[in-house]
Formats: C-alpha cells, sequence, structure tokens
C-alpha cells in the first residue's frame, strides 16, 4: 500500500474517530481483527474500543487531536500529537472540573490490506491527571 494512501487512512482514522467519536468510522477504517492498546492496560478489540470511546468522550466530548508528526514505514505508521478537551464528565472517579486540559502523546498504527489492524498508545496520563487537580 503506497505511503500517501496509509497516511491518508490514518489521518481520517483520527479525525472521525478520535476527533469525531465516529464509531461506524472505527468498523470502516479497521479491520474485524481490530486492537486496540493502551499503555500497560489490556487490549480491546473494536467493541470494547468503542465502550472506551463513548466513555472518554462523556468525560471530554470536546477532545480533538492534532497531528505534529506521522511517519510510515512499511505497514506501521507513528504518530506523535497533541490533544485537547474540557474535562465535562467524570473521568476515573474524577468529578467534571470544566478545566480545558492538553495532553501529549504516540500511537503505533499496523495497516494490513487496507485497514488499521493494531493501534497502540502512549498517553502522557500523568499530566491529564495533574490538570484535573
Amino acid at each position: 500500500m503506497p505511503t500517501d494512501i496509509q497516511k491518508d487512512l490514518v489521518n481520517e482514522y483520527i479525525d472521525k474517530v478520535w476527533n469525531r467519536g465516529d464509531l461506524v468510522a472505527l468498523d470502516e477504517l479497521t479491520s474485524p481483527a481490530f486492537t486496540y492498546r493502551l499503555g500497560d492496560q489490556p487490549p480491546r478489540d473494536r467493541d470494547a474500543m468503542k465502550q472506551f470511546l463513548t466513555i472518554t468522550r462523556s468525560a471530554f466530548p470536546d477532545w480533538r487531536v492534532e497531528i505534529a508528526d506521522i511517519i510510515i514505514e512499511h505497514e506501521t505508521a507513528a504518530v506523535r500529537w497533541f490533544g485537547t478537551a474540557t474535562h465535562q464528565g467524570a473521568f476515573h472517579g474524577i468529578l467534571p472540573t470544566g478545566r480545558q486540559v492538553r495532553v501529549s502523546g504516540i500511537n503505533m498504527y499496523r495497516i494490513t490490506g487496507g485497514k488499521i489492524v493494531e493501534e497502540w498508545e502512549q498517553t502522557d496520563s500523568l499530566s491529564l491527571l495533574r490538570q484535573l487537580e
């Protein structure tokens, strides 16, 4: 798959799934065997990812990812990003604060057959939690 098409796929995924919370797009842009990994948490399949996105967006409904860098190598895309959102719902037991937060992270995507098969995420969760104190 050409690099520019892989880059377009990842950009579309981030825009539709992460920025808009479009769960239909999650099904369209990922393989049925899709796996999402966040830090050392247990892996999530597509259904568990939908639950995770729903919970996350209920706490941060205006979540927005800005891509700082994207690098494609073979079947892997690496994305360095910044996320901004307003804390408007409960998050890990923290009641809504109304605070605007900004976090950073790096995600890796494995692409096969024109679909995202795996996503690995490392987020600066400590910074996020400190901003909610």
